[in-house]
This record gives C-alpha cells, structure tokens and sequence, in this order.
C-alpha cells in the first residue's frame, strides 16, 4: 500500500510512556493508518526523521485561545504555539468561555474576556453547539476542545452579582451547564478567584459538580487561594494553610458530587508559600486513593500571567468601579496588601505589568510595580492601584515567585516531577503589550531543560504528560498516541537540540529543535515556520 505521506526512520515516543522505538509511519486519510520497521513503507510524500524523535502533537491542557479561534487571522496570533509543537488546546478555562451567551450577558463576558482578546467578536452563536459549528465553518491552525466556563454561565443567568443564586437561578445554571456538555464541551471550568466565580459558594459548586458527574464531563478549578494565607479563609493565621485548604474544599466537593477534577495550575505563590508543597500534593494522593479521580497541571516557569484585579479579595471586587475610589476601601486594602506582602514573601517588584489596557498605560508596560512607582512618583500601592482603575481591572500582569524564582526552582521540580501533574502552558497570547514565556517555551523548556538536562523524567515520561495524559484527563479520543486509527498530529524533533530560549527580557524568542509539526497528517509548520497548509485543525467534541 501506498500511503499519502511517510513519517520514517523516526524514534517514535508513543505517548504511552513505553520506550521509543525505530519505525516508519504510514499516513493515510489523516491518520496514523501503519506502524513498521524503518523503511518499510512507502508514500506519494515522505518526511525524512532519521536521527530524530517523533511524538503525538502536544496538548495544552489548559489554554486561553478561546477569543483567539473565532478571530480571521487567529493563525498569526497562534504560531507561537504551534511553533512549539502544540497541535491541541483545551481552551474555556478558569471559569471563561465565549459561550453559552444572551444578549444581556455579552458585555459581562467580553468584559471578563478583555485581558484574552485580541479583536472584536460579533457572537453571532448564543449556544455552545453553535460556537463550535461556528469554529469548524471558519476552519482551525490547531485541534480545539472546549470547557464551558461557570462564570459565563452565572453572568448568563444571574449576572456579576454576588448573591447566591436562587432555587429557579439554579435549575438554570444546571440546565445550561447540561446543555453545553451535550452539544459537545468537555466539561465545567471554574474560576473561583475571578468575578463572578469568586461569589460562588459550596452548594452551588456542588450542584454543577453532580451535572457534570451525570453527564460523564470534567471539572476543571482555578482554586481559591495558591497562597499559603489569603484574603479567603477565616482565621486567618490559624489552621491549615489556604492552599491546602482549597485544595481540600475542591477534592471534597468532587468527592461528595463524584466528579472527575483536574486542579488547574498548581502553584504556589510567594517565598513563604514554598514550603506547603509536600502537604498539597499529599493531601491530592490521598484522595486518589480514596478514589477520587484527580489530577492536576502546572507550567514549567516560575512566573505566571493573570489580570491585576486577581490579587483583590472578594469585597473589593463586589462593585470594584465604586470601590477602587472610595478612600475608606483603600485605607483596608493599603493594610491588607502591606499584611499579605508581608506573609507571604512577595514583592511589587515581582508583579510585572505586560498590558495596561489603556493608552495612558502603554508607556508602563514591561516594568515592574516598583519601576512604575518610581515614574509616577507614587507609592508602590498607589502605583498599583491606579493601573487597576485606570485599566478599569482589566490590565494583565506577569507575577513572579510561582513555585520559585529563577533558577531557585526547587519547588517548581517537586511539581513538575509528580506522575499526577499534566504539563500546560496557561498563557494568554494576543499582539498587544508584552509575553508570557510559557506562549513560545512550554514544551521544549520540559523536553529540554527538565528532562535531557536535569533528568526528572524520561523523555518518554515528559511526552506521556503533554499527550496522552492530558487526552485521558479531558476524555480526548483518537489524540495524544501514535497508534493505528489515531488522528496523525505529530511533532518531529531533536532531543539533543530542543530548548526554549525565552529570556526575562526576549519573553518571545522563538524555541529550537522543533523540526516539523503535522496536523491531521499535514505539515503545518517547519523549523518553527508555518506552512501554506496551516488550517488543518479540528473542533473536538465530547
């Protein structure tokens, strides 16, 4: 038989987590259609791999693509990505998806969305069924599955606001969240540090949490504290620490409504946080013995993006325009944060503003909170501040201290090295303001720095975790192995050469060692270069 295109002499990294092997692929159809010994195949076309590995295409378990795929020219904004080897997202995270929406909650969406956009959006979809036909009739440069976000469900029935939802709100939240995992979302992200997830509370959690049970989805959680003490839990300085203690809340909440959690994220922020590592990740392996089906995920870099208003507690962001300019609101806050610094070992000179959202802000970009104090001649607080109200909360910040800093990393390895930990790159990528490294470094800074170079995993066991496990984890079919009948998203690369080269001050250098990338059995990019045939992707649906 002749194949449509031959993958040979490639060592192949089946996503198993088994050793590699010698082999040819055939490629049919778009599809992984044979698996032989080195040239023993034959194709109209052949991809020469000898010398080099080849791997299922990576999956970012934990995207924010979602205002990026709709867009006309989104393959621009997204080369980064598949530059280094990604060919699947899993995008609606943290509690954010562009869909379910009524013409009521579309400004409270594109308001929560503003930090991920990169253009305006028409929303000519209400329904997740729709959004996803309307992602398959613009066609894809990568694989997209989507989660339905909780907020975007709450700001459909109930608004921003901070009240519990009603018995009738809530046979809403449930009937839409429902609908959303049948026409084809993978499950329920939520966002529980975020407006408007941060009002949520148990019983409501719960009650969605046994929906997505019943219909077989995932729980996806940005949690409420990855701090050791946080504005969140009462008393404050006793009991357990914050971040054990959400980690807690969410496994018993998948526990009692016997749903599939995948904890988003796991980090842990500040130098005094360090320290909690053992107990969280004890108090996960606990409940996987118990039978709670949990994992988690976690990006390989010590700094992380989020928006400035996600260090603001819950009181100040019920009302945050009123709030932010009310002298008495500041006088607590100016406490709070001088405590909170304090406790937890971080600095404004480890927050990084990388998008004001305003253009009196621009000229701040890049710097950190304690430059901008110095050019503004305010207080670092004060600098903060008026970047949070000048930005209407909406500018995106780069915040240091995750799990380490720099090259002081141990905390960082004793997560990455977990078998439970998916690999993700969590990064908001647009072409306004500054980079997160994690949108062009991810998976080579694992495949190269944490597994050639300092060994905390096999090579096989670095590809397992941004393959099939994340494909396990979210119920992906026919992604995340090389086997027969597999789609043929692939990554062709040098193991001795692949590498991020993202730097403090070059966040967006490109990596090296990638040598191809296929997508559905087309070579979409080369030697980090897209092709002519970049839209191959596909919409996934559960």
């Amino acid at each position: 038989m002749e194949f449509d295109l031959v993958v040979s002499r490639g060592t192949i990294l089946d996503g198993s987590g088994q050793p590699r092997y010698l082999a040819d692929l055939g490629i049919q159809s778009g599809k992984v259609a044979a698996i032989a010994g080195p040239g023993a195949l034959h194709g109209g076309r052949t991809l020469d791999a000898g010398g080099l590995a080849v791997a299922p295409g990576f999956i970012d378990i934990h995207s924010h693509v979602d205002w990026l795929l709709p867009l006309p020219d989104h393959e621009r904004v997204l080369a980064p990505m598949v530059a280094q080897g990604i060919t699947t997202v899993v995008a609606g995270n943290c509690g954010h998806s562009p869909a379910p929406v009524t013409d009521a909650s579309i400004p409270l969406v594109e308001r929560s969305a503003e930090i991920l956009k990169d253009g305006a959006l028409a929303y000519p979809w209400r329904s997740m069924g729709e959004l996803l036909s309307a992602l398959e009739g613009g066609g894809l440069l990568v694989n997209a599955a989507l989660l339905v976000g909780h907020g975007t469900l709450r700001q459909a029935v109930m608004g921003n606001g901070a009240a519990r939802p009603s018995a009738e709100q809530m046979a809403a939240l449930c009937a839409l969240a429902r609908a959303s995992l049948r026409e084809g979302a993978f499950g329920l992200s939520a966002g529980l540090a975020y407006t408007p997830g941060i009002f949520a509370r148990r019983d409501e959690l719960l009650g969605l949490l046994r929906t997505v049970a019943d219909e077989g989805g995932v729980f996806t959680v940005h949690g409420r504290a990855y701090t050791w003490v946080s504005p969140f839990y009462r008393p404050l300085l006793l009991g357990p620490p914050h971040n054990l203690r959400s980690v807690r809340e969410l496994l018993g909440l998948a526990e009692e409504g016997r749903a599939k959690i995948q904890l988003s994220h796991q980090i842990f922020i500040g130098r005094r946080t360090w320290a909690t590592v053992p107990w969280v990740l004890r108090a996960i392996e606990r409940a996987v013995d118990r039978g709670v089906d949990a994992a988690f995920d976690a990006f390989p870099y010590t700094v992380g993006n989020t928006t400035v208003n996600a260090l603001f507690p819950a009181w100040v962001l019920d009302g945050f325009r009123a709030r932010i300019r009310d002298p008495a609101v500041l006088r607590r806050l100016r406490r709070e944060f001088a405590m909170f610094r304090l406790l937890l070992g971080l600095e404004y000179a480890d927050i990084r503003l990388l998008w004001g959202a305003a253009p009196e802000l621009a000229e701040l970009e890049g710097l950190d909170f304690e430059e901008i104090a110095g050019r503004l001649g305010r207080s670092a607080f004060d600098a903060y501040v008026h970047v949070a109200r000048v930005s209407d909360g909406r500018a995106r910040v780069l915040l240091d201290t995750y799990s380490g800093v720099g090259a002081r990393d141990e905390p960082l390895r004793t997560v990455l090295s977990h078998p439970l930990c998916a690999f993700e790159t969590d990064a908001i990528l647009t072409r306004r303001g500054r980079h997160n490294p994690a949108s062009f470094g991810t998976f080579p800074r694992v495949l190269g720095h944490y597994s050639r170079d300092l060994g905390l995993f096999r090579l096989e066991e670095a590809v397992r975790r941004m393959t099939s496990l994340p494909a396990e984890r979210i119920g992906l079919r026919g992604v995340g192995r090389i086997a027969p009948g597999h789609w043929a998203d692939l990554v062709v690369f040098d193991p001795a050469a692949v590498a991020d080269n993202t730097t403090p001050r070059r966040a967006d250098a490109p990596p090296s060692g990638i040598r191809a990338v296929l997508i559905t059995g087309e070579v979409v990019a080369q030697d980090g270069a897209l092709t002519s045939k970049t839209r191959q992707g596909r919409v996934l649906r559960r």
